[in-house]
C-alpha cells in the first residue's frame, strides 16, 4: 500500500491541509496510527442516537488503529489514554485492528498493549495526540494483490479517522481496468455498521470480470472533516476470481472484549462516557459485505444502553454490562465493566429509628455521584458515635449495617467512604438511633410450620421472636427440643437443625424466655421415578409425583423456600404440586406439572425462570418456590440448560425463554426472553435438549438441528471459530446437523451434543478438549463423529465435559472428563477418550449426567449418584466425591 508512514506524516504535514511539496515519497504504511482530535460521536451523532451522557474525556476523540501485518502473533489491543479510567480491548485480524475512538485532546498520550493468544505481551508502543494529523488508509478489503475476489464485492476503504462524504466523487475514488474506468461509486457504508463514517466503500454498477487485474484509486482529494487532504494516493492492485460473495457467516464488533484464549484486562468505561462502536460483517470466504444493516441492543438497559447505530452511553456501574449486535440470525456481543464517577452523598435510611437494648436494626446506606446517580459497588466504612450506646460493626462493608442496642441513650451511626483518620476525601451519610429498655419477648413463631423429610433429612426451622405490639425481636437464646427423637432430633442454637431419624411424627418445640412456638415434623421414605442433574444440584420425582431437590441452594435452586446452604440429602420441593419431570439447570431448576404446566425456580438473572420477570439488574426476581411458566402452553417435556429452558407441546412445537446472548432460544433474536418464544423454522420436534450456549431437537423423521453457539462446532454443521479466524460461530434459527443420521434420542452437553442411532450407534460433536466425544481423540468436531468401542446403546446422554450411555442389558458406560471421579469406574484418573464401564454392577434404566456429577435409576426403581459432590448433589448425606455409584438417602 503507498500511503504515508508515521515519520512522514508527522514530520511534514504540520497544520497544513496537504502533504508539503519538499517532503521525500512517503515509505510504506505500518504500525499505530493515532488521529488529530475530531469532534466526539456523543456530540455529533446525537440527532442519530440516544441523548448522550455527559463525556469525562471532552467533546473531542483520537481515533486509535492499528495497520494489518503490524503485530502478526497478536490477539488482542488494551488501548487507553494515559491518565484516563476508561480501558478498551479490541481482536486483532491480520495482525491489527480497526480505528476505534479514545476521548483525547491535543498532546495527550495514548498507550497500547497487545498480547498473544496466551496472554503474553509481544507490542508495547504509545503516541501522543497531535494537532492536525491528515488522515490515511489503514486497510482495504480486499488488500493488495489479492487474486480471488469475488465479481460482486463491494471494495472497502478503511481510513485512520471520519471523513468528509461529499469528498466521495468519481474522480477521488476509482477502479480502473487495463487504464479504463469502471463505472460505480463511492459511498459511506450504513449507519448501523459504521456512524462514525470512518469506512467507504465503491460499488461497481456492474459486476466485474472474472480472472481480470484491477486497480482501486484513492487521491488526495478525499477530506477528512476537518479538511485535510488524504496524506498520499494509494493504489489497490487485485486480482478477481470466479465467485460471488455470499450471504453473512460472521460478525464482529471494534471492541470487543470475547477474544479467545485471552486473560484481563477487559473494557471498561466510567460511568457518564460514551464510546462508538462499529460492526463487520462478512461472508464464510470472509469478504467484508458492505449491503447490510444490523441490529445493536443492550443485555440490561439498566447500565449501559446502546443506539440504533452503535453508541454506547455507560449509565450505572456494575462488573459487567453486555452489548450485541446481530444479523439475521447471525449475531456477537461484547461486555464492559462499569466503574462509577467519585461519590459525592451518601444517605441512610431510616434517618432516625429506635431499637431495645439487646437487640439490632438494620440500616442501609445508598450512594450517589454528583449528578445524582446511585453508585452500586463502593464499599463503605461504618462507625458508631457512642459504641457503648449502640454498636455497629467497623471496617469496610456492605450497603446495609446491623446495628445493636447496648444500652439506653442515643448514637449516630455514619456510613462513610473513607474511615475519619485515613486523611483521605471523605463523604458521609447518618442516622441517628435511640436505644430503649429491653423489650421482652411476647411470641415465638416457628417457620415453617410443618416439615416433610426423608430418612436421614435435615432441615432448618428458624424462630420468630415479637414483642407485644408485634414488632419482630432480634435474635434472643431460644431453645429447640423434640417431642419423639426417634423420629428426628434437634440441635439448639440460632435456627433448629432437624435430623430425621425414622419414619413417622414429631413436634419440634423453640422456647425463649419461657414462650414457645411449635412446627410439625413428618419423616418417610421415598422411591424415585425419575431423576435430573444439573450444575450443582440434582432432583428426582417420586413415584407418587412429589418432587425432591438436593445439593447447592445459593440462588434457590433446590426449592425449599431459602436462598442459603446446600443440602445433602434430598429435600422436598415446597408448593405441594404434583410433578412429571423435574430438569434442573445452571441455578436454577425446572419442572414438569402432572397436568403438562411448567413451573421453574432459583435464579432468574436472565427470565429462565419463564415468569415475566428477571434480569441482571435485579437478581431478587429469582425465587426458592416453585413460579408457573406463562404463556399458558401446555409441555410434554422440558429441559433446563445454563441460563435458559425450553419445552416441547403435544404438538411437537419448540419454546424456549431465558439467556439469548448466543441464540439458544432460537427464535432469531438475541434478546433475552421472560416468556416462552417459539423456535423459528415450523418444525415438529419429538424431543428438545438444552445446553449451556447452545440446544438441540430431534424432528419426527429422526433428524437433528441445533442453535445458538457453535464455537467448537456444537452446532454440528461443519462450523466453528477455527474456520472463521475466531470470529463467533453460531445460528439464532435451528440448523440441520450434518451428515444426514436419523437419532432417536439427542442430549447436548456443555459445549458438544450427542446422538442415538435407530442401530445403536452414538455419534457427538463438538468440543473434545476432554475426550468427551468418545472418539479416541480430544479433537473438536463439527460435524457428528461415531463413538468409539463398538458398543450397542440403547441410550445416550451428555453431561458437561463427559457423556454416558446404557447397554440393552443396562450396563452403564461413560466416557471423556473424569476429574471428580464422574465416569463412575472407580478410578481417579484425568480423562478417558473411549467409553468404560461404570463400576457396581447394577443394571441402569436411566442415566442423567450434571455438569461434574451423574444420577441414575436402577431397573428396580433405586436412584444412586457419583462424581462431584463438593455440595452433596449425591444425596448420600457426604460431601465427599463418590468414584463409584452410591445409594441416594431416603430410600427404602
Amino acid at each position: 500500500m503507498a500511503a504515508a508512514g508515521l515519520a512522514w506524516v508527522a514530520g511534514c504535514s504540520h497544520d497544513s491541509s496537504a502533504p508539503c511539496s519538499s517532503c521525500p515519497p512517503p515509505p510504506p504504511l505500518t504500525g499505530l496510527l493515532v488521529s488529530s482530535p475530531v469532534p466526539s460521536t456523543a456530540a455529533a451523532l446525537s440527532a442519530l442516537a440516544l441523548s448522550p451522557a455527559a463525556d469525562l474525556g471532552g467533546n473531542e476523540v483520537a481515533y486509535v488503529s492499528l495497520t494489518p501485518g503490524t503485530v502478526p502473533t497478536g490477539s488482542r489491543a488494551v488501548v487507553r489514554r494515559v491518565g484516563d479510567a476508561n480501558l478498551l480491548t479490541t481482536a486483532l485480524s491480520d495482525g491489527g485492528f480497526d480505528p476505534i475512538p479514545v476521548p483525547s485532546q491535543t498532546g495527550d498520550s495514548i498507550d497500547v498493549v497487545i498480547d498473544d493468544p496466551g496472554g503474553a505481551v509481544v507490542y508495547h508502543t504509545g503516541a501522543v495526540v497531535l494537532a492536525a494529523r491528515p488522515p490515511v488508509i489503514v486497510r482495504t478489503d480486499p488488500p493488495p494483490r489479492r487474486r480471488d475476489v469475488p465479481l460482486n464485492a463491494n471494495l472497502v476503504i478503511v481510513f485512520s479517522e471520519p471523513i468528509d462524504a461529499t469528498t466521495l466523487t468519481p474522480t477521488s475514488v476509482r477502479l480502473l481496468q487495463g487504464g479504463n474506468t469502471v463505472a460505480g461509486s463511492a459511498r459511506l457504508l450504513d449507519a448501523s455498521l459504521d456512524a462514525v463514517q470512518e469506512k467507504a466503500a465503491f460499488v461497481p454498477d456492474a459486476p466485474l470480470a472474472a480472472g481480470t487485474d484491477y486497480q482501486l484509486v484513492v487521491s488526495p482529494a478525499v477530506r477528512d472533516r476537518d479538511g485535510k487532504a488524504l496524506a498520499a494516493a494509494d493504489t489497490v492492485p487485485f486480482t478477481t476470481g470466479v465467485s460471488l460473495t455470499g450471504p453473512p457467516a460472521s460478525i464482529s464488533i471494534s471492541v470487543d472484549t470475547g477474544v479467545a484464549g485471552a486473560v484481563p484486562p477487559h473494557s471498561t468505561l466510567v460511568v457518564g462516557t460514551t464510546l462508538q462502536l462499529t460492526a463487520t460483517v462478512r461472508d464464510a470466504a470472509g469478504n467484508e459485505l458492505t449491503d447490510q444493516s444490523v441490529t445493536w441492543l443492550a443485555e440490561d438497559s439498566n447500565y449501559v444502553r446502546v443506539s440504533p447505530t452503535g453508541l454506547v452511553t455507560a449509565l450505572s456501574d456494575v462488573y459487567a454490562a453486555g452489548v450485541g449486535v446481530s444479523v439475521g440470525p447471525l449475531g456477537t456481543g461484547t461486555w464492559f465493566s462499569i466503574t462509577p464517577l467519585p461519590a459525592a452523598s451518601i444517605t441512610v435510611a431510616p434517618t432516625s429509628t429506635s431499637v431495645g437494648a439487646g437487640d439490632t436494626i438494620m440500616l442501609a446506606a445508598t450512594v450517589r455521584d454528583a449528578a445524582g446517580r446511585i453508585i452500586n459497588q463502593s464499599p463503605l466504612y461504618w462507625t458508631s458515635s457512642a459504641p457503648a450506646t449502640a454498636s455497629v460493626p467497623i471496617g469496610v462493608g456492605q450497603r446495609t449495617a446491623m446495628v445493636t442496642g447496648v444500652s439506653s441513650g442515643a448514637a449516630t451511626i455514619t456510613a462513610s467512604t473513607v474511615l475519619v483518620d485515613s486523611g483521605q476525601p471523605r463523604v458521609s451519610g447518618n442516622a441517628r438511633v435511640t436505644v430503649g429498655p429491653r423489650v421482652p419477648v411476647a411470641s415465638v413463631t416457628v417457620s415453617p410450620p410443618a416439615v416433610s423429610l426423608v430418612v436421614q433429612g435435615v432441615f432448618g426451622l428458624t424462630a420468630t421472636l415479637r414483642d407485644v405490639s408485634g414488632k419482630v425481636l432480634a435474635t434472643r437464646p431460644t431453645t429447640w427440643t423434640s417431642s419423639n427423637a426417634a423420629v428426628a432430633t434437634v440441635d439448639t442454637g440460632v435456627i433448629g437443625w432437624v435430623r430425621a431419624v425414622a419414619p413417622g411424627s414429631t413436634t419440634i418445640t423453640a422456647t425463649s424466655e419461657g414462650v414457645s412456638g411449635t412446627a410439625t415434623v413428618t419423616v418417610t421414605t421415598i422411591q424415585f421415578a425419575s431423576l435430573g442433574a444439573g450444575l450443582f444440584n440434582s432432583c428426582g420425582v417420586t413415584t407418587k409425583g412429589a418432587a425432591y431437590c438436593w445439593g447447592d441452594n445459593e440462588l434457590g435452586q433446590v426449592g425449599v423456600g431459602l436462598t442459603t446452604g446446600s443440602f445433602s440429602i434430598p429435600e422436598p420441593v415446597t408448593g405441594g404440586l404434583a410433578f412429571a419431570a423435574v430438569s434442573p439447570g445452571g441455578f436454577f431448576t425446572c419442572g414438569l406439572a402432572a397436568g403438562g404446566s411448567g413451573y421453574c425456580w432459583g435464579n432468574n438473572d436472565y427470565g429462565q425462570l419463564g415468569n415475566g420477570s428477571g434480569s441482571i439488574a435485579d437478581t431478587a426476581t429469582g425465587t426458592p418456590t416453585p413460579v408457573a411458566v406463562l404463556g399458558g402452553l401446555n409441555f410434554t417435556a422440558v429441559s433446563s440448560g445454563g441460563y435458559h429452558a425450553c419445552g416441547l407441546t403435544a404438538g411437537g412445537a419448540a419454546y424456549c425463554w431465558g439467556r439469548d446472548y448466543d441464540g439458544e432460544l432460537g427464535d432469531g433474536s438475541f434478546i433475552p426472553r421472560s416468556v416462552p418464544v417459539a423456535v423459528a423454522g415450523g418444525l415438529s420436534f419429538t424431543a428438545v435438549s438444552s445446553g449451556v450456549q447452545h440446544t438441540c431437537g430431534i424432528t419426527t423423521d429422526g433428524a437433528a438441528y441445533c442453535w445458538g453457539a457453535s464455537w467448537s462446532g456444537q452446532l454440528g454443521n461443519g462450523t466453528d471459530s477455527s474456520t472463521t479466524g475466531g470470529s463467533w460461530t453460531g445460528s439464532s434459527v435451528p440448523v440441520a446437523v450434518a451428515g444426514g443420521l436419523h437419532f432417536s434420542v439427542l442430549s447436548t452437553g456443555a459445549y458438544y451434543a450427542c446422538g442415538l442411532t435407530g442401530s445403536g450407534a452414538v455419534y457427538c460433536w463438538g468440543n473434545n478438549e476432554r475426550g468427551q466425544l468418545g472418539d479416541g481423540s480430544t479433537t473438536s468436531r463439527s460435524v457428528p463423529v461415531q463413538v468409539a468401542g463398538g458398543l450397542t446403546f440403547t441410550a445416550v446422554s451428555a453431561g458437561g465435559w463427559y457423556a454416558c450411555g446404557l447397554t440393552a442389558g443396562g450396563v452403564a458406560y461413560c466416557w471423556g472428563d473424569n476429574r471428580a471421579g464422574q465416569l463412575g469406574s472407580g478410578s481417579t484418573g484425568e480423562l478417558s477418550l473411549v467409553p468404560v464401564a461404570v463400576a457396581g454392577g447394577h443394571s441402569f434404566a436411566t442415566l442423567i449426567p450434571g455438569i461434574y456429577h451423574v444420577c441414575g435409576l436402577t431397573t428396580s426403581g433405586v436412584a444412586y449418584c457419583w462424581g462431584d459432590n463438593y455440595f452433596g448433589q449425591l444425596g448420600d448425606g457426604s460431601t465427599t466425591n463418590r468414584y463409584v455409584p452410591v445409594k441416594v438417602a431416603g430410600q427404602p
